[in-house]
């Protein structure tokens, strides 16, 4: 299987081409403008975590992706919640918002612009991360306060299949199947700098500890 991770600025998958805009990556492109260095239909898997809202020319990337997955290859997406202001909205770095409609117009079931669109992607699933209290919200009003207020989901996971050809007799993998993967293969992540004394260990706890904290909104 080829699987490969894109947008591995500080961390790398094991076992997986990591491929980024950062020399550290193995494979160091722009995907804003460069193709990705694979043949058509070669890809099983794509990984991509808080990566697409930072790619000017979105559209491209996402077509190159769906260029090299193969027939009913997995998209595994992770990006920034639209509604979350204080992260999200006023970053200038973050140029594409996102929520759970997002990849309904890259699905030939749906419609929309997607009739001159050669990107088809079917969406499996998507996972919203709530803020805090709201976790504590039972479905369907958890629903209404994310439609409705600023500030109550976080982050937003995607999993999809690629479409090649409406004709393409290819399985759709189930909704738990998708979520497990890509659990899984966001657990794999390992950072790029080696922690070699206890000092340096400590200095990195705190690190990963303030970003955690920062992006709870602690």
């Amino acid at each position: 299987m080829k699987n490969i991770n894109i947008g591995a600025g500080q961390t790398y998958i094991p076992g997986f081409i990591n491929i980024d805009i950062d020399e550290k990556a193995d494979i160091t492109i722009d995907l804003s403008v460069d193709k990705l260095p694979f043949e058509t239909s070669s890809v099983d898997l794509v990984f991509t975590y808080h990566t697409l809202e930072h790619i000017p020319n979105y559209l491209f990337a996402l077509s190159e992706i769906h260029r090299v997955l193969r027939p009913g290859g997995i998209l595994l997406v992770g990006v920034p919640y639209v509604s979350l202001t204080k992260y999200n909205l006023v970053n200038p770095y973050h140029l594409h918002n996102f929520n759970e409609h997002s990849f309904h117009f890259f699905d030939a079931l749906k419609g929309s612009a997607v009739e001159k669109n050669p990107i088809l992607f079917k969406k499996v699933f998507h996972r919203c991360h709530y803020m805090r209290i709201f976790n504590l919200i039972p479905y369907p009003l958890n629903r209404v306060c994310r439609n409705h207020f600023f500030n109550v989901v976080r982050k937003i996971d995607f999993g999809l299949v690629a479409i090649k050809d409406d004709h393409d007799s290819i399985s759709i993998p189930k909704k738990k199947e998708l979520k497990r993967l890509f659990k899984e293969t966001a657990n794999k992540r390992v950072p790029y700098v080696k922690i070699e004394s206890k000092a340096d260990r400590s200095v990195f706890y705190r690190y990963l500890r303030d970003v955690y904290n920062w992006w709870n909104g602690y």
